[in-house]
């Protein structure tokens, strides 16, 4: 059962990153990639199940059909959107602040979230 090129594009960057922290002896860093790397796959391939439901499928970046990807659609705009609004803070405060890693991180987290949440309307909607 085959998962999208997306996913495995996300499973080959997240291999890659364990990789070149592995090799920086920074072992904790390495997990984390791994183990986010087996997670998304093992949801990828769980949203390939025949009676996955629409919002898994969505989440986990496994479209079925053309309603699937309009439904997609709506879900990556309201992240493009939170997204640009995140970096014109992040920018702001980059010129006030050095150190912003945890900042960064954060913006990861909180698109997560967003996309998401957009995603669980667009279903609803529909």
């Amino acid at each position: 059962m085959p998962i999208s090129t997306v996913n495995i594009a996300l499973a080959g960057t997240l291999l890659a990153g364990a990789i070149a922290t592995a090799l920086t002896h920074n072992w904790f860093a390495a997990f984390v990639f791994v183990a986010g790397g087996a997670a998304g796959l093992g949801a990828a391939l769980y949203a390939r199940r025949p009676d996955s439901r629409d919002i898994t499928r969505l989440n986990a970046i496994e479209y079925r059909d053309e309603r699937d990807r309009l439904l997609a659609k709506q879900g990556f705009a309201a992240v493009g959107a939170a997204a640009l609004m995140l970096s014109i803070l992040e920018f702001v405060l980059a010129l006030v602040f050095n150190q912003l890693v945890a900042l960064a991180a954060a913006q990861v987290v909180a698109l997560c979230i967003v996309w998401g949440m957009a995603n669980s309307i667009a279903v609803r909607r529909s």
